[in-house]
């Protein structure tokens, strides 16, 4: 009877977020946009946050689905619809909403 076990693939961070690129970038532009809201820049922030959403979209619709990564949720033209409805609408939130007085 055999005890070896099989060791399962070490998971590396660099590979990790090599494999999932689209993703990152697009993580990457939304915690800038986040960071911009929170140093008081709400319509700068807020407008790089529909960025990194439409890009998400752009992505998703130019990259096959088995280079999207994560960014694959649904088929492409569901996942595209809906990240360019949701860039759409915070950026119409970012501009709707009024400067402080």
């Amino acid at each position: 009877m055999s005890t070896s076990r099989r060791r399962s693939p070490r998971l590396d961070l660099r590979t990790v977020v090599v494999a999932e690129w689209p993703l990152a970038s697009v993580l990457l532009v939304c915690t800038a946009g986040v960071v911009v809201v929170l140093s008081e820049h709400f319509r700068r922030g807020t407008v790089l946050f529909a960025g990194g959403l439409v890009l998400a979209a752009g992505l998703r619709a130019l990259l096959p689905s088995e280079s999207a990564g994560l960014l694959v949720v649904r088929g492409r033209l569901i996942d595209v619809i809906t990240l360019t409805a949701l860039g759409l609408g915070v950026l119409l939130a970012a501009l709707v909403v009024p400067p402080p007085s």
